[in-house]
């Protein structure tokens, strides 16, 4: 057994806790972490994305602990008391043990002096983070898929991320950045918005869909769509400050998706429409849904928020 200072097991699984020093960890290992200890490797987030997770939980409290379940391998909620809280664990169930969907879990690299990089779950861990039942200090379990705190100094390990298709160093604009533009840690107001990443979630199921875990999910899977959508698609023309008119866009970016022929390459993603889950056609009835309930939530909560509400 590496060394950790406490190893449990739970269903046959390793799950780590309360961990000092995670060089040790290896590719599988889930650890339990506080979101402070994350560091990202993106510079963005669709803030509208995280806007309309937390305007749902606003209204529906009890799907916040859905979330708090699923990223952390455990399918859905089971028992939610009115007084529950994320801060106490054992104030709530979820249907299943830590771990047992690592699927749907987050992921980290482990990189120099064992401090632990996001690669996946920028998003949902944002809006656990911003909202008023969660905050930096909570704790979550994440899933190792690499160990590179070997590498002989930063530019060497941020090498080895690039090759591994591990860190996006793109801004708000899709310009390149270094990683040294890389926020520390998790927020809204650390990492910068990207209306066209937004744009993506909320085509999700309308003009595409990830691909199934075996069959292979590029990471990035939606900043590659993004950043050509930014080259085919201006936003200025559409106010997203509206339902209706975020629903055109909506729209314009799936009828733009699904004009691609299956094998052509997705700007400079270097993958396919296919294997970036292009459909054939327009789903419109996923498109009512979205607009109905995902860009409702999403605008109304942006709204509060300048308000100060």
């Amino acid at each position: 057994m590496h060394k950790f200072a406490l190893l449990i097991l739970a269903a046959g699984l390793g799950l780590t806790a309360n961990a000092q020093d995670y060089q040790d960890a290896r590719p599988g290992d889930l650890l339990q972490v506080t979101l402070q200890q994350l560091h990202p490797t993106q510079a963005v987030l669709g803030h509208d994305q995280v806007f309309y997770k937390l305007g749902r939980f606003a209204r529906e409290p009890k799907r916040l602990f859905d979330e708090y379940c699923e990223l952390n391998g455990q399918g859905e909620s089971r028992q939610v008391p009115d007084d529950a809280s994320l801060q106490r664990p054992d104030s709530f169930t979820c249907s299943e043990t830590v771990g047992s969907r690592r699927d749907d879990m987050k992921t980290v690299v482990v990189g120099p002096d064992g401090q632990l990089f996001l690669t996946d779950g920028h998003h949902g861990f944002t809006v656990l983070q911003e909202h008023p039942g969660g905050g930096e200090q909570l704790r979550m379990w994440v899933r190792v898929t690499d160990n590179f705190s070997d590498s002989a100094g930063l530019p060497v390990f941020w090498q080895r991320m690039s090759e591994a298709r591990r860190v996006w160093l793109r801004d708000a604009k899709g310009q390149a950045i270094t990683p040294e533009k890389l926020p520390a840690r998790l927020g809204l107001q650390q990492l910068e918005d990207d209306p066209y990443r937004s744009l993506v979630y909320f085509t999700r199921e309308v003009g595409y869909a990830k691909p199934r875990q075996q069959e292979g999910v590029p990471a990035f899977l939606e900043f590659y769509w993004a950043d050509w959508l930014r080259s085919v698609l201006p936003l200025d023309d559409y106010d997203l400050t509206d339902r209706s008119d975020y629903r055109d866009a909506v729209l314009a970016a799936a009828k733009r998706m699904v004009s691609l022929a299956p094998d052509e390459v997705v700007g400079d993603s270097g993958f396919n429409a296919r294997q970036l889950g292009v459909y054939t056609a327009v789903d419109r009835k996923e498109l009512a849904k979205v607009a109905g309930r995902k860009l409702s939530y999403a605008t109304v909560y942006r709204q509060e928020r300048l308000a100060g509400r």
